[in-house]
């Protein structure tokens, strides 16, 4: 776990998902605070990390046991927290306690992920232990690809930023996403991809899609981001949800938010959905918030706010004003839109919510969420109570596919199965130059959505 972190706020709009979640550890780490947030007692992930700050304070202190007793406490707190379990296990073999540490890995092992224990320093007093191997073991086979998802068709020589897609069943067209060019492709039915939005600087980077059909509307999420085409410096920490024209592509409106006097971060939008009532729901991934626009409204206006947020990155909209946000730290959170109020979804034990990247909710009100970080990436089919309140069952139903090496967001497709993009391209734009990158293959995965034995 890196104690540094990079202040109060998640990281910034823009910067490249592969600087965002660092390879091999979760984004946990980037969200350490070093002082200054003000949250609330109940937040239990803003607790667990003040804990794990202060472990790592006492760590450079030389004080153990007090380090050990800050990541015990954050592990009891948020046992899903897979970087805090592995942090705890190093704790344990530095104050002399083999066998919990072996117990902590096995934690670990147990939440499906994987990480090189027998490679890390930390752990070489335990290399010679039976059940340490045994671990290492369990590790190594969490990593065995599970599922019988493929690779439903490519997108050939793309050299931008495929984010986000959506599929418009009138057509059979599938529409993408692309940050770096600013504009959106359509893929029709034969396979021919065009340029269906964006010709010139009119949109954003654009990260996300949704389609209303009844408002013949394609609307368009995303923001100024160092990744895409012509990107300035004075831009960044702007974010846009703009209205696209569903038959021709030509720009409606576009309605932007902007940091506003005195605010610290920047803002992101990274997903939306469209709601019951025709109206826009917009997560904030920088700016920690939902946004709403009303059916006729000229422009947004905050739907929630929480110290429950840290990185809204999914969303999924259910019926009854509801909303369940996938927070990259936090893991789920339910919405009641109508109050605003915010609750976190409890995982089964034995499960991690944390790292989700896409969210998706079925007809009958499952959700599907894609999960990347942390190894294996995974796609999840995640089933809650009528009032959506309790996870009732979960269900791994991909895991470690080589086209699944960088999920990024999602939607249903054709008869109801589950399309996503495998691997968006992220750590291709990491300069944040604005520059398109090397032609490269895009692969869109498909999977059944109802899981084994349904």
């Amino acid at each position: 776990m890196d104690p540094a972190g990079r202040g109060t706020r998640a990281p910034k709009a823009g910067s490249g998902r592969g600087t965002w979640v660092r390879r091999g550890a979760t984004f946990l780490g980037l969200v350490l605070v070093g002082g200054g947030w003000a949250g609330g007692a109940e937040a239990t992930a803003l607790q667990a990390l003040q804990w794990v700050r202060e472990s790592a304070a006492a760590a450079e202190a030389g004080d153990a046991a007090g380090r050990l007793a800050k990541l015990e406490a954050a592990a009891e707190l948020r046992p899903d927290f897979p970087q805090v379990l592995l942090d705890l296990a190093e704790a344990q073999v530095a104050a002399d306690q083999p066998e919990a540490a072996v117990a902590t890995l096995r934690r670990f092992a147990g939440l499906g992920r994987y990480a090189p224990i027998e490679q890390t320093a930390g752990f070489a007093a335990l290399r010679a232990r039976a059940d340490f191997k045994d671990v290492v073991r369990s590790l190594a086979g969490n990593l065995h690809p599970r599922g019988d998802g493929k690779i439903a068709f490519t997108l050939r020589d793309v050299t931008g930023l495929i984010a986000g897609l959506a599929w418009r069943e009138k057509t059979g067209e599938f529409y993408f996403a692309d940050g770096q060019a600013r504009c959106v492709w359509a893929r029709n039915q034969d396979g021919v991809l065009r340029r269906f939005a964006g010709e010139g600087d009119e949109l954003p980077g654009v990260l996300a899609l949704a389609i209303d059909e009844a408002g013949g509307t394609m609307w368009a999420a995303g923001g100024a981001i160092p990744a895409m085409r012509g990107f300035a410096a004075g831009q960044e920490g702007t974010a846009a949800l703009v209205e696209l024209d569903l038959e021709t592509g030509a720009v409606r409106r576009t309605i932007g938010v902007e940091r506003e006097a005195g605010e610290e971060g920047p803002h992101g939008f990274h997903t939306l959905a469209i709601a019951e009532d025709g109206g826009v729901i917009v997560a904030d991934r920088e700016g920690r918030r939902l946004w709403r626009l009303a059916p006729g409204a000229a422009g947004l206006a905050v739907a929630a706010e929480s110290d429950e947020f840290f990185a809204p990155h999914g969303l999924a909209l259910l019926p009854g004003e509801l909303a369940v946000v996938a927070d990259q730290v936090n893991g789920l959170l339910r919405v009641d839109l109508r109050r605003g109020t915010v609750a976190r979804l409890e995982p089964p034990a034995g499960a991690t919510f944390v790292d989700f990247t896409c969210l998706v909710a079925t007809p009958e009100g499952a959700l599907l969420a894609a999960q990347s970080g942390l190894r294996p990436n995974r796609l999840w089919r995640i089933e809650l109570d009528p009032a959506a309140e309790v996870v009732t069952r979960v269900v791994v139903l991909e895991s470690g596919h080589l086209a699944m090496s960088a999920p990024a967001l999602g939607c249903l497709g054709p008869e109801g199965d589950f399309y996503l993009i495998g691997n968006a391209g992220w750590s291709r734009f990491d300069l944040g130059d604005g520059q398109p990158s090397a032609p490269r293959p895009v692969p869109i995965f498909r999977t059944k959505p109802d899981g084994p034995g349904r």
